[in-house]
């Protein structure tokens, strides 16, 4: 059954990201103002660049969730990555870069993630 859990985090996180990696590498004006920024064209590029990575992490979570027992590396790197993406976000609020309002929805996602990877990481019994 954590498999099953785990496998269904992994799809659901990576489908997440990889649509947030094509909006970001489409659209990165749009998300700007989603997002509540307001940066310059060249900064666009930055976000190109930011949803490349977006889907390449997206098909990893989910190629690690379609064999899990032999991906211990990809459920690791998920747990990293979402807690990089949860700590990032605080640090910058933490230096006054951004608003809590700029960034709730990540904190909140990266931290439910976070946790659900922590509580189902598969356990080595002996």
């Amino acid at each position: 059954m954590r498999n099953l859990n785990l496998k269904v985090a992994l799809i659901i996180y990576g489908a997440i990201h990889i649509v947030w990696g094509i909006m970001m590498l489409f659209t990165p004006d749009r998300m700007t103002e989603f997002s509540g920024f307001e940066i310059a064209n060249s900064a666009e590029y930055f976000l190109v660049l930011l949803g490349a990575a977006f889907i390449a992490a997206g098909v990893w979570f989910i190629l690690t969730a379609l064999n899990i027992v032999n991906n211990a590396g990809g459920i690791r790197f998920a747990v990293l990555w979402s807690a990089l993406m949860l700590i990032a976000p605080l640090f910058s609020l933490w230096l006054d870069y951004i608003d809590f309002g700029h960034i709730w929805f990540i904190v909140v996602i990266n931290a439910v993630f976070c946790g659900v990877f922590l509580v189902f990481y598969p356990r080595v019994t002996d």
